[in-house]
């Protein structure tokens, strides 16, 4: 006799608690005639708290959409790789190229400077040659 009370107690509770999301109305009529009007706010709170704990469904979709970012982050991740190796090549062929430019700049330099020492050593030969010049002029208009 007790078992079937309990029964009986178990499936009204489980049919007020279905009555609830199904027929509110009804429900909150019930709770109000029993003088429990906190009752079916908790259980509606209770249920949207469940229903906030993902489905596989949900899950699969977390999964696909984070797959998909991993993607993009990858693809991403490759495309600024390609940038910077770019830049690099870039920034190889202007080291190299300076390189070379110094290097020319250079030997022009030492170039410059052996014509300018040749061209001193030529105005020094030609400034001994005309004092040479005025010299022997100069001693033989004396000796005469």
């Amino acid at each position: 006799m007790f078992k079937k009370l309990g029964f009986s107690l178990l499936i009204i509770f489980v049919l007020y608690i279905l009555a609830i999301f199904n027929v509110p109305i009804i429900a909150d009529n019930i709770e109000k005639n029993i003088w429990i009007t906190w009752f079916n706010q908790k259980i509606r709170d209770f249920k949207a708290n469940l229903d906030w704990i993902p489905v596989q469904d949900n899950l699969n979709d977390i999964y696909n959409r984070t797959v998909d970012w991993a993607n993009n982050a990858i693809w991403t991740v490759s495309d600024v790789k390609n940038w910077i190796d770019d830049v690099r090549s870039t920034l190889s062929w202007a080291v190299s190229t300076y390189k070379e430019v110094k290097t020319t700049i250079d030997e022009t330099k030492a170039q410059v400077e052996s014509w300018v020492n040749s061209i001193k050593s030529t105005a020094d030969t030609i400034q001994w040659v005309w004092f040479s010049i005025q010299n022997t002029m100069s001693w033989t208009l004396n000796n005469n």
